[in-house]
């Protein structure tokens, strides 16, 4: 990271203003990725890491973790497997409630974080009482190992890079309209928030124990804005998601099973009924005037999601991605050619939502660090003594806490 990127991040402090929580069930390498990445970078933030999967190794490393990233402030929590949802839920409310930091954001370990995005966040938050959660924009990338993918995606040259959601503010006063214009807007996911609402978000989802995960994505969403403006700086960029790394493509064909042998209709009751209530309690009306709002917003998710995935060009790809499974995966980890056409339209995407001069050379300067964790060599030596213990095998590779989000 660049002197001036450093600049407009603060140096570690003993009371930091942000804790990252990073949800674990395995994907070990990938953890090791991010965190050097955040050591290389001094984020000053904590990171809690919710770990649901423990592997003796890793856990040897996290334990000791200022002899590996002497620049993080690490706590790193055991917890029984994420054996079923339930379990996953039950995790990530015990976690939230051990923050101590006024804002809290939920990060995947396949992931990076920008540290000049999150400070505007954490900032506007700041000086703005009525906005639960902030964000800067969301990219995606995908990094290139060769046709057979040898990596699964952990190292190799950035292939890809464009911006993840096209979204705006949701700013009304009113939560009903809140509901109405951000319903279906899942970067409300990757927000910074205000630690209360997170932890009030995340104690509910286990207390409601979804059947199916879909229903926690829509419910995070639809109650974070019950409970207040949420913020989207398109000049800004505070997170960084990769594609394909999560099994969600692999969860979502098996959406049709849940939805006849799970408890599908008692989630949507479940899911309405509370957030009804909380856009009432919030405008001050009765819930009667809330539900069918609630129906519409949560109808509108679902009936994209069936579209996306089960509609009649996806069920040509399914049956084609059966056929020659093989084929599909060359096609997906193909080396592009256009990458720094691609960097140059982010560039100029957030120069055309107002991002000043300074701020595009941090963002340059952040994306750089971020190539350098993927493809660097720096990385490739912190990672080989660690390759023979925590490598997995190839099926299990995807495994992770990003399934929770299966359409995302």
């Amino acid at each position: 990271m660049t002197a001036a990127v450093r600049q407009s991040v603060p140096e570690l402090r003993n009371e930091p203003r942000l804790t990252l929580v990073l949800a674990l069930k395995g994907r070990y390498l990938f953890t090791l990725r991010l965190l050097w990445h955040a050591n290389e970078a001094r984020l000053p933030y904590r990171i809690l890491i919710a770990d649901g999967q423990v592997h003796p190794a890793l856990a040897r490393i996290l334990d000791s973790s200022k002899a590996a990233f002497p620049n993080l402030d690490i706590e790193y929590v055991r917890y029984p497997d994420d054996a079923d949802v339930s379990c996953y839920y039950n995790k990530m409310a015990d976690a939230l409630a051990r923050v101590r930091t006024p804002y809290a954001m939920l990060v995947d370990n396949d992931d990076f974080v920008y540290g000049s995005g999150l400070e505007q966040s954490i900032n506007f938050l700041q000086e703005h009482s009525d906005y639960v959660a902030a964000a800067g924009s969301i990219i995606g990338f995908a990094a290139y190992s060769g046709l057979d993918n040898a990596s699964d995606g952990l190292t190799g040259r950035i292939n890809r890079l464009y911006k993840y959601y096209d979204a705006t503010d949701v700013t009304s006063s009113a939560a009903a309209e809140r509901l109405r214009r951000g319903g279906r807007n899942l970067w409300i996911y990757y927000a910074v928030y205000r630690t209360e609402a997170l932890a009030t978000i995340c104690r509910e989802v286990a207390e409601i124990n979804f059947s199916d995960l879909l229903f926690h994505e829509a419910y995070h969403v639809m109650r974070a804005l019950t409970l207040g403006k949420v913020r989207l700086d398109n000049a800004s960029v505070s997170y960084a998601r990769q594609f394909g790394t999560s099994s969600s493509a692999a969860a979502n064909r098996y959406w049709a099973r849940q939805l006849v042998r799970g408890r599908f209709t008692e989630d949507v009751r479940g899911l309405v009924a509370r957030i009804s209530s909380a856009a009432a309690a919030a405008d001050g009306c009765e819930r009667s005037e809330m539900t069918d709002l609630a129906y519409d917003v949560l109808e509108a998710k679902f009936g994209q999601f069936l579209n996306a995935v089960f509609g009649s060009v996806q069920e040509m790809k399914a049956r084609f991605r059966d056929r020659a499974p093989g084929l599909i995966a060359a096609w997906n980890n193909r080396p592009r050619f256009f990458i720094g056409r691609e960097r140059e339209r982010l560039i100029a995407q957030l120069a055309a939502a107002g991002a000043s001069p300074p701020h595009i050379a941090q963002f340059r300067s952040e994306l750089a660090d971020m190539e350098n964790a993927v493809a660097g060599r720096a990385f490739a030596q912190f990672l080989a003594p660690y390759l023979s213990q925590l490598r997995p095998a190839r099926d299990e590779s995807l495994d992770g806490a990003a399934t929770v989000r299966a359409n995302a």
